[in-house]
């Protein structure tokens, strides 16, 4: 991986080429100068929160652009058998042929997929023991429309796998959030979903701030339901779509 991550890196203009898997761990690197290991590393949480949200309004999100006061961030969706949703990001200035590098991430996506499917033993791809991050019990995913899986059960001792759209609750600030089976997963998973059509990305994180009020103390269970649907209606302000937010949740299970 770390060959083909080397292509990227003799683009023209590209400072970094780097490859992180669903929850923010650095599978793979190359970058120049100040791009070391330890700084890619640092802004794998803060890039798998930001693509959370990002998610929640694009699910089948493929590649999405960034851009920086010195140049653009460019990211690549790979969704592999053996490590689950992965994301390729470029680093890269001014100078950077968006054209060639649209072409050259596409290419670099397909060989690293490959490369990640055929080394599933691999401690490189970081899905073997020791390789989590955090202390979170997993918990399988729910099944989504029509009775499928978005995506492989989450490694143990990773962050729980949100329902039917391949999200994880990421750790925000000195907590965490959890939930205590399958059923109270997939409920946050829908919280989460129906609040992002009236709040907009902020939504994930304004569920996993209402779970640590209503359940301080213990994982999450649809016993709270009612609990956590009224304290995330109070961040609606339009009283019409607080009813429909509600109203939404009853449908699905919500007390």
């Amino acid at each position: 991986m770390e060959t083909i991550l080397q292509g990227l890196l003799d683009m023209a203009g590209v400072n970094a080429a780097v490859l992180f898997d669903g929850a923010g761990r650095l599978l793979a690197h190359r970058g120049r100068s100040v791009y070391d290991r330890a700084l890619c590393e640092q802004v794998g949480g803060p890039l798998a929160r930001a693509i959370d949200s990002m998610q929640l309004q694009h699910e089948d999100w493929e590649s999405a652009s960034a851009q920086f006061t010195d140049g653009t961030l460019l990211l690549r969706r790979l969704d592999t058998t053996s490590a689950g949703p992965c994301v390729l990001a470029l680093v890269a200035d001014a100078t950077l042929n968006p054209a060639f590098a649209t072409v050259a991430i596409r290419v670099s996506s397909n060989k690293l997929k490959r490369a990640l499917d055929g080394g599933a033993s691999s401690s490189a791809v970081g899905t073997g023991q020791g390789s989590s991050v955090g202390s979170l019990p997993t918990y399988p995913p729910s099944p989504g429309p029509g009775g499928s899986q978005a995506g492989p059960p989450a490694a143990s001792g990773s962050r729980p796998a949100l329902a039917n759209s391949g999200l994880t609750w990421s750790r925000t600030g000195s907590g965490g959030v959890m939930a205590a089976d399958q059923a109270s997963a997939g409920f946050l998973n829908t919280c989460a979903h129906e609040l992002a059509r009236h709040v907009g990305p902020m939504a994930k994180i304004f569920v996993e701030e209402a779970v640590r009020k209503v359940c301080p103390d213990l994982p999450f269970s649809l016993a709270a339901s009612r609990a956590l649907a009224d304290e995330l209606a109070m961040r609606i302000e339009d009283d019409a779509d607080r009813q429909a937010f509600l109203a939404s949740l009853k449908k699905t299970g919500g007390k």
